[in-house]
């Protein structure tokens, strides 16, 4: 504690007058024998005790007050450490916040910009002998400044580079850090400040930082100092989501666009959304309204005209309090028609009787020109020489068991990432297909088969329902409602697996009882499946039920591969590619600037390539390098739709999470000065003396009113 005024602390020897006073009541008057009193000798000495505590009560309230009042003018301040040390050194860090949030605009300026000025006038307060390190919350780290310099230099250059990042913050993370620079300097004053918006989302990880503790816990923890730069955000819609939906990614169909926007202000908002695909306009929706706090979506369309990849972005007309959430990017690979191989067991004078008839139909419809599949239909005899390499996905329709040759060459077929998919009938003989799976190393069918199963009327059952469609499987997750779309299906005979003997197996489907109908097996690169039901209306009336041809659509597309790829991430998260054989040696990666980088692959072991520079957002292509094959791939990278939300943390809340120490909150972002005032002089405990001297003052009355009527009628009582 320190006193601005130290001079009036000598009117503390004010004090001293009331037990002076005191001790002058005290002179012992002159007794006198009077025997007719003597009875009242005893009531006289336990009055005389009563008034003798009163009486030192009512001494030191009246001492008290003088002493306050000599203390409380000397302008009493509550100092830390740092105080007591005058000029000692500082060693101080500054977290810095420029996650998306900040670029809000609050009262006609963007939060960012209030946190430099908030940064820079911290800096100004430095002396030379001091300390400083600047941790920012996003983007590329600065390993010049994140550790403690005796320069400012650095510091401020880094901060005139600073801009508001796609990315979310973790300040529990960079408060942690911070703690732990500051672990290793002996300096004696110890300082955090932390400037940001205070939005909820950036503080979730403080618990984890918590937890870990600090690497300094026998000193002085430093002291926090947090500025809070969010205030009052001018009205703000985001573009949270965009998905894309289509029958088949092919050119010439079209790709609907499912745009959802959020509502991050107070009031209600009127926006329209525009649609690019390419750098093109596609469309642009009517005006919505968007109720306070909600979401609300719109549906775009566009149909690609050529192959390809195609970039896209969703955004919003007009201009609001964050440019930065005012659109979401996209791509999609289409093509020109994903070749399938149909094979029967022999061709029929009468198409209709054929096994294939209803696939074929499904797959290679009359008018085929601009369709997703390209599919091609020929015998188990052509299959003996039919080259397989150019198909996607080849369909084994009721075949007997191939012979050996034809077994050997589906097995190298998968092995080099084809696709069988075998569909059941009278011709799928369980042993004959058991010995060929044996002959082809166990890699030919998802299971072993037991039997074919009939329903029989006699036994109380004519046909099984199917009962279940795995939701989580993206060929099968928009066939999944209404229910009824799959339990009308009804199968009469079907072949049961022996589930036991594959627990690699993926169970996609499921008759009532449990048996499945629809099963997967990765197979080296590849994929086997199998239909335990007929594709012909003897085994099933599937292929009369409004869910064959989109099931034998989606089916195609998403074991082709050819399903649009969810290359989705958000700012700051890493690009993740798989690397197959043939290994690339190197990966070339072009983000949304241009550039070009050619990254070479360290770890020859590793199953996949990561690349973490996805601090923009935008279309990244990807292209691995001397494999042969052309797999370049687009990954859009998008701000996290989470920071439109601009919810800020409880202060108690967040002071039980920083410890034991409570934080400082800064009373002005624009001007610091009364912060460093107040960390430099302490807090004035002037109302505190003010409060202490009504409260005496108070006492003193009680006290003195007391003993005054208390002793008038003790006097009155001894004058009887």
């Amino acid at each position: 504690m320190t006193f601005g005024v130290p001079l009036f602390l000598i009117a503390a020897v004010a004090a001293a007058i009331p037990v002076v006073l005191h001790m002058i009541s005290r002179q012992r008057a002159k007794e006198v024998p009077f025997s007719t009193l003597r009875f009242l000798q005893i009531s006289v000495q336990k009055t005389r005790r009563r008034r003798r505590v009163n009486d030192v009560l009512l001494m030191l309230l009246r001492a008290a007050v003088l002493a306050l009042i000599a203390v409380g003018l000397a302008r009493p301040t509550l100092t830390g450490l740092k105080s007591l040390l005058g000029g000692a050194q500082r060693a101080l860090v500054i977290v810095l916040d420029n996650s998306a949030s900040m670029r809000v605009v609050d009262r006609q300026r963007a939060r960012m910009d209030t946190a430099l000025a908030a940064a820079g006038q911290v800096l100004d307060e430095l002396g030379e002998s001091d300390q400083a390190a600047l941790l920012v919350t996003c983007g590329p780290g600065h390993p010049e400044v994140e550790r403690l310099n005796p320069t400012q230099e650095k510091l401020r250059q880094v901060l005139n580079q600073v801009q508001p990042s796609y990315e979310r913050a973790d300040l529990g993370a960079r408060l942690g850090q911070a703690r732990e620079l500051l672990s290793k300097t002996d300096a004696p004053n110890r300082e955090i400040f932390v400037i940001s918006d205070m939005q909820n989302l950036s503080w979730e990880g403080l618990k984890e930082s918590k937890a870990k503790g600090s690497a300094d816990e026998k000193r002085r923890p430093p002291t926090v100092v947090l500025v809070d730069c969010g205030r009052e955000p001018e009205p703000d819609v985001a573009v949270t989501d965009v998905a894309l939906e289509a029958a088949a990614p092919v050119a010439g169909l079209p790709v609907r666009a499912s745009i959802e926007l959020m509502n991050a202000s107070s009031v209600m908002q009127q926006r329209h959304v525009e649609l690019f695909v390419d750098g093109v306009g596609e469309g642009s929706s009517a005006m919505l309204d968007i109720p306070a706090g909600e979401r609300t979506r719109c549906d775009l369309t566009f149909t690609p005209k050529r192959s390809g990849i195609h970039r896209g972005e969703a955004r919003l007309a007009g201009e609001d309090g964050s440019p930065l959430d005012d659109r979401r990017y996209f791509a999609i690979a289409v093509g020109q028609g994903v070749p399938v191989a149909i094979v029967k067991a022999k061709r029929h004078e009468i198409p209709y009787l054929e096994d294939t008839f209803y696939i074929e139909r499904a797959l290679m419809p009359a008018d085929a020109a601009g369709w997703a599949i390209r599919a091609k239909s020929f015998t188990a005899e052509e299959l003996a020489t039919e080259s397989l390499k150019g198909f996607k996905v080849v369909y084994l329709v009721n075949l007997p068991a191939p012979d050996q040759d034809t077994a050997e060459r589906l097995r190298s077929y998968v092995a080099a990432g084809g696709n069988l998919v075998w569909i059941g009938g009278d011709n799928v003989q369980p042993d004959a297909y058991n010995r060929m799976n044996e002959q082809a190393k166990g890699e030919l069918l998802p299971a072993p088969l037991t039997e074919v199963r009939a329903a029989k009327a006699g036994e109380g059952r004519d046909s099984w329902s199917v009962s279940v469609l795995e939701k989580d499987e993206p060929a099968l997750r928009t066939l999944v409602e209404p229910a009824s779309l799959y339990q009308s299906v009804l199968v009469y005979k079907y072949l049961r697996l022996d589930v036991e003997k594959a627990p690699e197996m993926r169970v996609l489907g499921r008759l009532e009882g449990g048996d499945p109908i629809l099963v997967e097996r990765r197979v080296g690169q590849g994929t086997v499946m199998m239909l335990t039901t007929g594709a012909h209306v003897g085994w099933s009336n599937l292929p009369l039920r409004p869910i064959f041809l989109p099931l034998m659509l989606r089916l195609t597309l998403e074991v082709s591969g050819s399903a649009e790829a969810r290359r989705s991430v958000l700012a700051g998260s890493p690009l993740v590619v798989p690397l197959e054989s043939p290994r690339p040696t190197a990966i070339e990666v072009q983000p949304p600037s241009g550039a070009l980088l050619r990254l070479a692959i360290e770890n020859p072991s590793a199953s996949d390539f990561r690349f973490g520079d996805t601090h923009e957002a935008g279309i990244y292509m990807v292209r691995p390098l001397e494999t042969g094959r052309s797999d370049e791939m687009a990954f859009a990278v998008n701000m996290d739709p989470d920071e439109a939300n601009l919810t800020k943390v409880d202060r108690e809340e967040l002071r039980s999470r920083l410890g034991s120490a409570p934080p400082v909150w800064a009373e002005d972002a624009d001007d610091l000065s009364s912060t460093f005032r107040m960390m430099r002089e302490g807090k004035s405990l002037w109302d505190v003396f003010l409060w202490a001297v009504l409260l005496a003052l108070v006492g003193e009355t009680f006290v003195a009113n007391r003993v005054g009527t208390r002793g008038g009628a003790e006097g009155s009582g001894s004058g009887v």
